[in-house]
């Protein structure tokens, strides 16, 4: 045992040594900011490949090339080793969708398929690799600056474009399909642009808290409030909710730190309004126009009828939920082990809630899988970093809720990469577990 983890030991500490995979990692943690399309191609009509495809390939280049200690240290952390499971499972129930599509004459959706995999891999390994990269402080500050730098570049143009300086810059297709809605280069579907930025905002807070991390201040304060700015023009209402999550078990479980915050930013929030308040004004308007101008009563908020607010601002969840419930149980036989991973091709569309949705592509086996593995973040231990520990489950527990109204946890084309950046900012805040001075 000594021996394997002297060797397990030895090269990761070499491998985190690699000028290239650092380089590698940088790129497509660049990629996750980057979704608009590097290049075109036609096989059922406007198709696109963004640059984490083809970074993605450096990244299953380097897993292979260090294969052998790398499945040692995914067997090694429960994290790693229960989202690992998963996704074997759900590469074992692509021979149901592959048939199903076949039968069903759709043979493009298991090319389809296969690309979401794929993608599902990429971020996986880019997880284990920066898990491995920074256990060394210093490699970890250099990717905490870039992302910031990613942060407010994203940010700063979902600002010019309410601004009028830069244009819509998606397709027609997409802007018919989402309303044409102000989201930058994150992705044409609110919830792209309000998932990363929350998730941005709770890492870069546990970040700024902790402060043996040494990060730079200014920089970390200067990523939280574009990040807040932005996730306010987004417009995402489960993104909202999710902050609000996180909000309240932050409050509970560190009320000293949340009163200081809250002190910080909004001190912060003075100096911005000071320079142009016109930014504050948009958000409201956002925000009347995507959470109180849908409530049909007013005096629902007072009575907490929770049911009709849902209706109200659920965007046709409830009935996609119901739809699924009635599907499955009316197919039964769907619900223990699925119907095949991305396969909704009987139901014609997914759940909007990753928890139904699961069952059907990947069942209840596939569904513990998952739920185990998010669940398994609470069990660790922070004793040397307390609020990162604190932020980390605060994260994961606000992002469960918020998968009651999604799949942003997932692989599926409107989610882009919000699964890499949340794979991403666990890192950022599991690594210091492991931390290593240079």
């Amino acid at each position: 045992m000594a021996t394997r983890a002297a060797y397990m030991e030895k090269n990761m500490k070499e491998l985190g040594k690699s000028s290239f995979l650092k380089f590698t990692l940088f790129l497509i943690l660049i990629s996750y900011f980057y979704n608009l399309a590097v290049f075109n191609y036609s096989i059922t009509g406007n198709n696109e490949l963004r640059l984490y495809d083809f970074v993605g390939m450096l990244i299953l280049y380097h897993f292979y090339q260090n294969r052998t200690f790398l499945l040692m240290f995914i067997n090694n952390e429960k994290y790693l080793y229960y989202l690992w499971t998963f996704i074997r499972w759900s590469m074992f129930m692509m021979i149901f969708t592959f048939f199903i599509s076949y039968l069903n004459g759709r043979l493009t959706w298991i090319l389809r398929t296969t690309l979401f995999m794929y993608h599902f891999l990429i971020f996986y390994f880019s997880f284990v690799f920066f898990l491995i990269l920074m256990r060394r402080g210093k490699v970890l500050k250099q990717f905490v600056y870039l992302y910031i730098i990613m942060v407010i570049i994203a940010a700063l143009v979902v600002l010019f474009q309410h601004f009028g300086i830069v244009p819509y810059l998606w397709s027609d297709l997409d802007r018919k399909a989402y309303g044409g809605f102000l989201s930058g280069i994150l992705g044409p579907n609110k919830i792209v642009l309000g998932m990363v930025m929350y998730i941005s905002l709770v890492t870069l807070i546990g970040v700024f808290l902790q402060r043996e991390l040494r990060v730079n201040k200014i920089m970390l304060l200067a990523g939280i409030l574009f990040a807040m700015i932005a996730l306010g023009l987004s417009g995402s209402r489960t993104s909202y909710v999710g902050l609000l999550v996180f909000l309240v078990y932050f409050f509970f479980r560190s009320t000293g730190k949340f009163i200081y915050m809250s002190f910080i930013l909004g001190a912060g929030f003075l100096i911005v309004s000071m320079y142009n308040s016109e930014i504050f004004t948009m958000i409201e308007n956002v925000i009347n126009g995507r959470i109180f101008s849908k409530i049909s009563d007013p005096s629902l908020i007072a009575q907490g009828n929770v049911d009709q607010l849902y209706e109200d601002l659920g965007s046709g969840r409830k009935n996609l939920s119901l739809k699924y419930v009635d599907y499955l149980l009316t197919h039964v036989y769907v619900v223990p082990f699925g119907s095949g991973f991305n396969n909704f091709i009987l139901i014609g569309n997914s759940a909007h809630n990753i928890y139904l949705t699961l069952i059907n592509e990947v069942g209840l086996v596939g569904l513990f899988f998952y739920v185990r593995w998010l669940t398994s973040y609470f069990s660790l231990e922070f004793t040397h970093f307390t609020q990162l520990g604190i932020v980390l489950k605060g994260l994961v527990l606000a992002t469960m809720v918020t998968l009651l109204f999604g799949e942003q946890l997932y692989v599926y084309r409107p989610v882009f990469a919000i699964l890499g950046i949340f794979l991403f900012a666990t890192a950022v805040l599991l690594s210091p577990r492991y931390y290593k001075k240079t």
